[in-house]
């Protein structure tokens, strides 16, 4: 029950994810995401079928990108509301989590899935934050960064899930990774212990 319970709610983030740019991409006017039905809870809009299956035998998936046309300071916010989208989910995930824990054995593992689920919703923001194409650091880049830093980040995309695959492994072997979750999760510990949960 909790793996089911973790798989459907971290599906969930993915559509988050999508929401928080396309809402901020729509507030800044740009018609692409409306036009594209990426203002919807529609899983069809946002999810992406190989996202899913890693999802479910990896623990981290990807939904389809949010299409834009922003550039400079804009694109680069709408870039970033997708790590913060996973964070939001991750904040009410855990929250869900622990009281369903609190009501006893009957939940608990509906509990475990949330609280799972809230654990893959932060490493989901550490990695996106992360410069590769595509995740959400690289469209960053590409909004922001200089012709030289695009170019790089062009280079990067020709090498594909190869490239992208051996970089995510070495930043788990260096630590960096898992130094922005224990991060993120301790901004999110933090959090709970102002409101006194």
């Amino acid at each position: 029950m909790a793996y089911l319970v973790a798989f459907a709610a971290a599906a969930f983030g993915l559509v988050v994810h999508n929401l928080f740019q396309a809402y901020l991409a729509d507030r800044y006017r740009d018609s692409e995401p409306r036009r594209y039905g990426f203002l919807t809870v529609e899983p069809r809009v946002h999810l992406d079928g190989l996202g899913l299956i890693f999802l479910a035998l990896l623990g981290f998936g990807f939904p389809r990108l949010v299409p834009w046309r922003l550039f400079g300071s804009k694109g680069a916010q709408t870039a970033l509301m997708g790590p913060l989208g996973f964070f939001v989910a991750a904040f009410f995930y855990i929250l869900f989590g622990r009281l369903l824990d609190s009501l006893g054995p009957a939940t608990s593992s509906i509990a475990l899935g949330f609280t799972i689920a809230g654990s893959l919703m932060i490493s989901h923001a550490a990695v996106f934050l992360f410069p590769v194409p595509p995740l959400d650091g690289a469209r960053v880049v590409y909004a922001i960064g200089s012709p030289e830093a695009r170019r790089f980040m062009d280079q990067l995309q020709s090498y594909g899930f190869v490239g992208f695959f051996l970089i995510f492994l070495v930043l788990n072997l260096t630590g960096i990774l898992p130094a922005i979750r224990e991060g993120l999760g301790g901004l999110l510990n933090n959090l709970f212990a102002a409101i006194g949960l």
